[in-house]
């Protein structure tokens, strides 16, 4: 096969990514592109080829279970969010804080505990504490910055939520491409300390709070607020008062939502580790799909019992969020039949000879990785088609050049992140903006500052990672763990700095 022809398809994915912006037609024309090659342009065999060959075969076995857990996980965030019980929880984790650090902490901690949903978590928590930072004198572009940096970069560490089963899927069927069978759960515990940006972007704001880092445009409208230059107009996402039975007993609802889930976790878990004394991809995906339809049908209940939510409105909240969940499944089916169609043409090898030709060096491949996913994610806001198109490829090559895989994925999903986080067209940008109650544009600009510096130290941590990687023996928790204490020293020193410290310490207001 002719290099330039097997990297065709994901070069049209990548291409038209970018400069279109739509991620499903960017892959459906990648994996169109590659059936005309392997068919030999014919037309009619071409599209048989695309649906017997490709999206139908998507449809069976492991893929089959992923989009069936995929899509009861999504039903049930949406219950616990069309309910308002999420928004009661999150209330209760944000009262009784007295000062700036313990707020901007509180906002942290509540949106590493609102994990199921990054959209759900920007519409709680914004709305809940933005009463709170106008009354300590914090402004708003903060908060937005905080909420912002707990949606995404929180879901895509975990392994048992819609994020972390889209992944697994990804990476599952990336290596199967290669002619490796690796269990997505096993893949996923490879590469969580590797997925770099999510991880420095979450230690950053504890750090940014608790030294007082103020950058850029946020450190000046931050100023301005507290010369009383800077307001707000009032946002039109303010929520509605929560009903008596919603304010008193909504928080127990998650709180038994998510006891019931985890509870049925890991009983079952612990019920196939004795009786098969090994968890695979298969009783993971059975362990997901049964717990959250307990956890599911358990919330109804009391939802009925305690009169937030009847059983007919549980229902539609359920269903419609199954269904909200389509879009995804659409590009991750298309994300497996390009991984299908580049291991038929031998993408990967194709793209190794060509770097091996203008010998470009390995240890640099997950940092250069990393700048693609930032790239094509900061232009179409879009993390989990960024993931669908740069994952397979990013596997095709490591494979290729025998570089450290885990270290690649990581690379691919923390350039995906960093787009989520920082592009004006994402949607928890939009949705942390909105609900935090400040303009759009603002919360890009007062935010950026804080992004690049976690990307920049991002991109040299894969340097480190790929280095300690192929030096071998080195624990996979090792580059991120120095990273981290670079980011603690860099974040103390502009604290103490003029370029991140305040002019005037923003006043204690005890509430």
């Amino acid at each position: 096969m002719d290099s330039l022809l097997a990297i065709a398809p994901s070069a049209v994915a990548l291409i038209l990514a970018f400069t279109t912006r739509r991620v499903i037609l960017s892959l459906l024309s990648a994996v169109v592109v590659g059936y005309a090659i392997i068919s030999h342009y014919h037309p009619l065999n071409t599209l048989v080829a695309l649906f017997n060959d490709g999206i139908f075969q998507q449809l069976e076995g492991t893929n089959a279970q992923i989009v069936i857990v995929i899509t009861i996980i999504s039903g049930f965030i949406y219950l616990l969010e069309a309910s308002n019980t999420m928004r009661a929880f999150s209330g209760l984790l944000g009262t009784r804080v007295t000062s700036p650090i313990k707020l901007e902490l509180s906002t942290l901690l509540s949106g590493i505990i609102i994990f199921f949903s990054d959209s759900g978590n920007s519409l709680i928590l914004g709305p809940v504490y933005r009463p709170v930072y106008d009354k300590l004198r914090i402004c708003r572009e903060r908060l937005a910055y905080i909420v912002d940096s707990t949606s995404s970069p929180v879901c895509v560490l975990i392994p048992f939520i819609s994020w972390g089963a889209y992944i697994m899927g990804l990476m599952e069927s990336s290596y199967a491409a290669e002619g490796i069978k690796k269990d997505g759960f096993t893949a996923f515990q490879e590469i969580w300390f590797y997925m770099m940006y999510p991880l420095l972007t979450l230690v950053g704001v504890a750090f940014v709070a608790v030294f007082g880092v103020w950058l850029g445009r946020m450190k000046q409208v931050q100023q301005s607020f507290l010369a009383g230059t800077h307001k707000y107009e009032d946002s039109d996402t303010t929520l509605p008062e929560m009903s008596a039975a919603l304010e008193k007993h909504g928080a127990k609802v998650v709180a038994v939502a998510l006891g019931t889930l985890f509870l049925s976790m890991m009983s079952l878990f612990a019920y196939f580790s004795i009786q098969q004394g090994v968890l695979t991809g298969a009783i993971i995906r059975t362990t997901l799909a049964l717990s959250y339809t307990v956890a599911t049908v358990s919330t109804i209940v009391i939802l009925h019992r305690l009169q937030i939510f009847d059983f007919s409105n549980s229902s539609k909240a359920f269903f419609s969020g199954m269904g909200r969940i389509m879009p995804i499944l659409c590009i991750l089916i298309l994300a497996w039949t390009l991984s299908d169609v580049m291991a038929t043409l031998d993408t990967g090898a194709a793209i190794a000879k060509l770097l091996n030709f203008i010998n470009f060096p390995v240890w640099l491949l997950a940092s250069m990785i990393f700048l693609i996913g930032a790239a094509l994610s900061l232009a179409t806001g879009s993390s989990w088609g960024t993931f669908a198109v740069v994952i397979p490829v990013s596997v095709a090559i490591a494979v290729a050049l025998d570089a450290p895989v885990a270290v690649c994925i990581g690379a691919a999903i923390s350039g995906g992140l960093f787009g989520d986080h920082a592009s004006p067209i994402s949607d928890t940008t939009v949705l942390s903006s909105m609900s935090s109650g400040v303009n759009h544009m603002s919360h890009v600009e007062t935010q950026f500052p804080y992004a690049i510096f976690t990307a920049v130290l991002t991109f040299f941590g894969f340097v480190l990672a790929s280095v300690l990687s192929q030096a071998g023996g080195s624990p996979a928790w090792l580059a991120v763990t120095i990273m981290v204490l670079i980011a603690g020293v860099a974040y103390y020193s502009l604290s103490r700095s003029r370029l991140g410290k305040l002019k005037h310490e923003n006043p204690v207001v005890a509430l």
